[in-house]
C-alpha cells in the first residue's frame, strides 16, 4: 500500500472542520423540521430514585436495533 503524502493529509484535515459543521447543521435542521421523530429521554432527578433495569432495556433496544 502506498503511503499518503503529507500534503494530501493536511488537505483532508483542513476540509474536515467545514464538512463536520455542514453535516451537523443538516442534522439539526432535519431534527427541527420533524420534532415528532425526536427520542424523548426519560429523566429522574439525581438522588431521587433509579430506573429499573427492564425500563433501560425497553428504552435502549429500539434505539440500538435501528
Amino acid at each position: 500500500m502506498k503511503p499518503r503524502s503529507f500534503r494530501r493529509r493536511r488537505d483532508d484535515e483542513e476540509q474536515m472542520g467545514p464538512r463536520a459543521v455542514a453535516e451537523t447543521s443538516a442534522f439539526i435542521t432535519e431534527c427541527l423540521r420533524h420534532p415528532e421523530l425526536a427520542v424523548r429521554i426519560p429523566m429522574i432527578r439525581a438522588g431521587a430514585g433509579r430506573f429499573p433495569s427492564s425500563f433501560a432495556r425497553a428504552f435502549w433496544e429500539p434505539l440500538l436495533e435501528s
